[in-house]
C-alpha cells in the first residue's frame, strides 16, 4: 500500500503526492463511489415502518422515525441491486388512520391490510396528535375518523395538510356529505372527498385507491342542495296574474319587463310600436296593482311570469 502512494511526481510537482484510492471489496465494476456521499453511509432502512401495537389496539401512534424518502425508479441510495428490487416490488400506498373509536380503527385496518399495495403505517384517535405523527411518518392517504360536527373535521384537514403535518397527503373523511354544498365545504378545505363506514369492503378500498392516485370521491352521491327563493312572498293585496284579469298581450309585455327590457326593446322583441307596448304596460300595472315599473318587473319575478 505505501509504495503505492510513492511513485515519483512528474517534472515540476516534485514532492507532492497522489494517493491512489482502492476501489471497495465487493462494489460492482463501473458502480459509483458511495465513499464521497456527504454524511453516514446508507443502511437497511428500506423495509416498511410497521408498529405491532396498532394490530391489537388499533390507536397507538409510531414511535420509529420516519423512513428515507422514496423515488420511483429506486431508492436513494443508488446501488444497482436496489434499483432492481425496487423495479420488482412497486412501492406501497402509506395509510394512516385518524380515528376515535378503537373498534372502527381494527375494523379499516384488516380490511386494507388485505390489499396488495397497501399499508397502514399507524393509527390515533386523537387529530391534535396526529399531525406530529403524520409529519414524521409521511403518508400517502390520511382517513380522517368523524368529528363533532363538519366543521371540526374540516379544521382538522387543514392542520393535517399544513407545513406541520403531511401537506402532499390525500385526506377522505369517514362520514357522509349531506348536500353537494358540503362536497363543496370539503374540496374546498383540501380533503379528496369523503365516505361513511357502512360502505362494502370493496367500495371503501376502491375509494383508498382512488383518492391515492389523485381523484376525488364522493360515496355514496351527495344530494343537491336546496335553494330558496330569495325574492319576497307573493303580497296578499296584490292578485296573481290569473286572478288580474291580464290579457295574452299584457302578460307578455310584462315578462319583458321582468327580463329588464326597455319599452323600445320590448317592442322589437314583440313587434309593437313603443307607444303599444306602453299602453299594454299601462294596464297590467292598474290591473296587478302595481305604482311603478320597478314594482311591476319584481311582480313578474315573483309570479313566474319573467322565467
Amino acid at each position: 500500500m505505501a509504495a503505492l502512494s510513492k511513485f515519483s511526481a512528474p517534472a515540476g510537482h516534485r514532492g507532492r503526492r497522489h494517493p491512489v484510492r482502492r476501489p471497495q471489496r465487493g462494489a460492482a465494476l463501473g458502480a459509483p463511489d458511495q465513499s464521497a456521499a456527504a454524511g453516514a453511509p446508507v443502511d437497511s432502512l428500506h423495509a416498511e415502518i410497521d408498529n405491532p401495537l396498532d394490530l391489537i389496539a388499533g390507536h397507538q401512534l409510531l414511535a420509529e422515525p420516519a423512513p428515507p424518502a422514496r423515488t420511483v425508479g429506486g431508492c436513494a441510495c443508488g446501488h444497482p441491486m436496489c434499483a432492481a428490487e425496487n423495479r420488482h416490488h412497486p412501492t406501497a400506498t402509506r395509510v394512516f388512520l385518524v380515528e376515535r373509536h378503537p373498534v372502527a380503527s381494527a375494523g379499516l385496518r384488516s380490511v386494507l391490510a388485505t390489499v396488495p399495495g397497501l399499508s397502514v403505517v399507524g393509527s390515533t384517535g386523537d387529530p391534535v396528535r396526529a399531525v406530529a405523527a403524520v409529519h414524521r411518518v409521511r403518508p400517502d392517504v390520511i382517513l380522517l375518523g368523524r368529528g363533532a360536527c363538519l366543521g371540526d373535521d374540516l379544521a382538522a384537514v387543514v392542520a393535517l395538510r399544513g407545513p406541520d403535518g403531511a401537506p402532499g397527503a390525500r385526506v377522505l373523511l369517514l362520514r357522509r356529505a349531506e348536500s353537494t354544498a358540503e362536497a363543496s365545504r370539503i374540496l374546498l378545505a383540501g380533503a379528496s372527498g369523503c365516505f361513511p363506514l357502512d360502505l362494502a369492503e370493496e367500495r371503501i378500498i376502491g375509494a383508498v385507491q382512488l383518492a391515492a392516485a389523485g381523484g376525488s370521491v364522493f360515496l355514496p352521491a351527495p344530494p343537491a342542495a336546496r335553494t330558496h327563493q330569495a325574492v319576497p312572498p307573493p303580497h296578499a293585496a296584490e292578485p296573481p296574474p290569473q286572478q288580474a284579469g291580464l290579457t295574452e298581450r299584457e302578460r307578455e309585455v310584462l315578462a319583458k319587463l321582468g327580463l329588464g327590457l326597455s319599452n323600445a326593446e320590448i317592442g322589437r322583441e314583440l313587434a309593437l310600436a313603443e307607444a303599444t307596448v306602453k299602453k299594454h304596460l299601462t294596464q297590467a300595472m292598474r290591473k296587478t296593482g302595481q305604482s311603478d315599473r320597478l314594482r311591476a318587473a319584481l311582480y313578474a319575478h315573483r309570479h313566474g311570469l319573467a322565467g
